[in-house]
């Protein structure tokens, strides 16, 4: 019985109702074994007066597709939105439980008709569409418009993305769904033109690809949980068509390939990425089917459980084959064009379907209907119907319960052999930064029996290694066997364990998802998720570090606080400081009125002007401290005064290569500026022997400090603030960009004195000496001689 659903109006149910049944006439030509069946309208689309504006759009592609967003958890109602592209194209942000018009986009922008080839859903309020062979921006919130993106020169007709569910606020999970890639296929990939966008498909830029690759281009992703693109081209020879991956760095032309599969000649290949990123990739031509669970690395047949219904153990796609697939993270399901509806579990080990049901039809239709799951174990199977009275189109819905028609396939299936798997890092991102480790705990309740267990896997084994111990913990309150599966992650270049691919100090080491399910646990399962979590070796996003203050100006009584925070400046004399950062002196400059911002400082720490001086750093996490920095830091004083020193030289520091400094790292760069110039992108010990930087200066200072190291801050006779900006140069500390901006008071130091002792020193001598040489000279002047020989007679 179908049921119908709506917004009614006071004194138009009758006409309404006359009008709906009219439409339903249409409808049921033929009926799936559906849990329940319903036409969805909404009041207005058998009497609305809206006339349509621009372009209506139009899916270009043989079969009708839904495009549904994967993150609906972080939607109201946990309902995500869906674009149905098909004749006409439609959004909904309710799951279709309402009417609707198709989409037009504006005459101005593309010409008639406007034919859809590729869409894809970016960050959570926009979808990008390739129209005509150009590229927009549908923006549904707050407000419906369009824009044109910019960047691409060429007709591209697929747009493909990724999108990050594990933590939409987290600034790397944000970077992954803005990255949108734009492409035009079956073209040879050495003549290809390749685009990506990392502000959401706004601007894009062409990729870089190695023309020395063959084959014919098909489809490009961004396989996140493998820190690699992957470039699908195909190659023919013998009258034999096979295809395979082609792994890419974003901004490197090497690459190296997957293995190949055989796909079908001048057949198109249909490819779905369930959501997820746990590196499943479902491919189908008229006559394959296939599931890889790795990125492509490896792939197999998907075969069929036989059952009374469906003895066979393989799809009927010599039948016209597969015309619509719908998969979520854990689900997959499949339509043939013989209307034949088959259901499986996503599981790296077990790679079986199973026959739901046929389509009652007498009919050989070539109509495709639209696959769209609801929930866990619902599927719907999705038609719009045109009303006849406006422009509207009301939406046929067949909702299956996945599991009541399991439990009625015969014979039985294998049942669930698992009564409990959980754990609290499900569904959540993690971070792991240098010789860290992540630990996870999942409780396991087998059934009886069975002899299953868990297992682990990650998608990314270069990059993240694990160590897992099964042990018994208990039991429940029904006496089952309760384990603890103790999971230790670390990154491979720290585990020992494998040959690591990523050598590069200073970049991130990449992503991968850790998943852990139940060993060949079978269809039954729907509602027993395998346990998944995104890693990022990477910067912690709330890692920082901050300076220590024991003795402050302000509880030592020395400034006013409240004066301080109320737009304080002080003065910095012309001879001490350089405002290129080059440390010139005797420039000719006015003394500079600097003001000092409190609110980001806070008092200054008190130094006494004599006593050398090491920065103490802290390192916070989640507004938690965490330790005090052992690393190599420099810092400089963001005014650009310069006189102060390092206690230490190269020598004294034991470098046995030519240390760096401030002089050399301004340099190198063609606009100097010391808050780029020297970082742990750039910075090379001089601990490390180094061909090309051979100790030659042992007596330069040594301007690198470190907790653990006996260099020092040395400070001229000099009273007054200086404000520092420390940046941590260490390239195995930590991947995060670490820097902190403090202020220190120096005082202590006597002014010094205007008279110049040296020329004092120099006269004095001199007079000395000139009073000796009169005593002995003065007596035997000839006048003086005259003089003593009159008084003699």
């Amino acid at each position: 019985m179908i049921q119908t659903t709506g917004l009614w109006k006071s004194g138009t149910c009758l006409v309404i109702l006359v009008r709906l049944l009219r439409c339903l006439a249409g409808v049921n030509n033929g009926s799936w074994p559906c849990s329940r069946e319903r036409l969805v309208f909404s009041s207005h689309s058998f009497y609305s007066q809206i006339a349509v504006e621009g372009r209506q759009l139009s899916y270009r592609g043989t079969h009708p597709i839904m495009l549904q967003h994967p993150c609906g958890k972080n939607f109201a109602d946990g309902i995500s939105p869906a674009i149905y592209l098909g004749e006409k194209v439609f959004l909904s942000f309710d799951g279709f439980e309402s009417s609707l018009l198709p989409i037009t986009i504006p005459a101005v922008l593309t010409t008639a008709p406007a034919l859809v080839s590729a869409a894809a859903f970016v960050q959570e309020v926009q979808v990008v569409l390739a129209i005509n062979g150009q590229v927009f921006i549908y923006f549904y919130e707050p407000f419906y418009s369009w824009k044109q993106s910019k960047g691409i020169n060429t007709p591209v007709t697929e747009i493909t993305n990724t999108i990050c569910c594990y933590d939409p606020v987290d600034p790397n999970c944000d970077e992954i769904s803005s990255f949108v890639l734009a492409y035009d296929e079956d073209k040879l990939i050495a003549n290809s033109h390749i685009y990506f966008s990392e502000d959401g498909g706004n601007v894009f830029n062409p990729l870089p690809v190695s023309p020395l690759l063959e084959g014919k281009l098909i489809n490009v992703y961004n396989f996140v949980s493998f820190s690699r693109l992957g470039i699908l081209v195909s190659e023919t020879e013998n009258n034999v068509t096979a295809a395979h991956f082609i792994y890419h760095l974003l901004y490197d032309i090497y690459s190296h390939k997957g293995t190949t599969f055989d796909i079908d000649k001048n057949e198109e290949l249909m490819i779905t990425i369930p959501p997820g990123l746990r590196g499943f990739i479902i491919l189908w031509t008229k006559n394959r089917f296939l599931l890889s669970s790795n990125n492509g690395l490896t792939t197999e047949n998907i075969a069929v459980w036989p059952t009374k219904d469906y003895p066979n153990i393989s799809l009927p796609l010599h039948d016209q084959g597969i015309c619509n697939v719908a998969a979520t993270s854990s689900e997959i399901a499949a339509l043939t064009k013989n209307q034949k509806l088959f259901y499986g579990s996503l599981d790296i080990v077990f790679s079986k379907m199973v026959l739901i049901g046929d389509k009652n039809s007498s009919e050989i239709s070539t109509h495709c209907d639209v696959l769209m799951f609801d929930t866990t174990g619902m599927l719907t199977i999705l038609d719009p119907v045109p009303s006849n009275e406006s422009g509207f189109y009301n939406f046929h819905k067949c909702i299956i319960n996945l599991q009541n028609r399991l439990m009625n396939v015969q014979p039985l299936l294998p049942p669930c052999p698992v009564e409990i798997l959980s754990g609290d890092f499900h569904n959540k991102m993690y971070y792991i930064d240098m010789k860290k480790q992540l630990h996870f705990n999942v409780t396991f309740v087998p059934k009886p029996g069975t002899g299953s267990f868990p297992y682990v896997t990650v998608s990314n084994p270069h990059a993240l290694g694990f160590r897992a111990q099964l042990i018994q913990d208990g039991f429940t309150y029904d006496g089952n066997i309760k384990f603890t599966l103790q999971i230790v992650l670390l990154q491979q270049r720290n585990s020992g364990m494998a040959e690591v691919e990523f050598h590069d100090k200073v970049v991130s080491a990449g992503m991968s998802t850790l998943t852990v399910d139940i060993y060949n646990k079978g269809i039954f399962c729907i509602d027993m998720h395998p346990l998944t979590a995104l890693i990022a070796m990477d910067c912690p996003p709330t890692k920082h570090i901050k300076a220590f203050k024991n003795t402050t100006v302000c509880n030592k009584g020395l400034f006013n606080q409240t004066r301080m925070q109320a737009n304080y400046s002080y003065i910095i004399k012309q001879d001490v400081y350089d405002p290129g950062f080059l440390g010139r002196q005797h420039l000719d400059q006015d003394d500079l009125n600097a003001s000092y911002p409190y609110e980001q400082l806070g008092c200054p720490i008190l130094l006494y002007y004599d006593s050398p001086w090491l920065p103490t750093l802290e390192l916070w996490e989640d507004d938690k401290f965490v330790e005090y920095v052992s690393a190599d830091f420099v810092l400089f004083e963001i005014n650009g005064m310069h006189n102060y020193d390092y206690l230490l030289t190269a020598s004294e520091a034991e470098c046995i290569s030519q240390p760096q400094n401030w002089s050399t790292m301004y340099e190198w760069q063609l606009h100097p500026d010391p808050h780029t110039a020297w970082s742990r992108t750039n910075y090379e010990s001089c601990k490390v022997p180094s061909q090309t930087r051979p100790l030659e200066s042992p007596t330069i200072k040594y301007q690198i400090l470190n907790l653990n190291e006996k260099n020092r801050v040395v400070f001229s006779q000099y009273n007054g603030i200086y404000v520092f900006k420390v940046i941590v140069v260490d390239t195995i500390y930590s991947y995060c960009e670490l820097s902190t901006i403090f202020s220190v008071y120096v005082y202590g130091a006597f002014p010094k004195s205007q008279i110049n002792v040296a020329g004092m020193l120099i006269g004095f001598l001199i007079l000395i000496l000139g009073s000796i040489l009169m005593g002995y000279f003065f007596p035997k002047l000839p006048f003086l001689s005259g003089n003593a020989k009159m008084k003699s007679l």
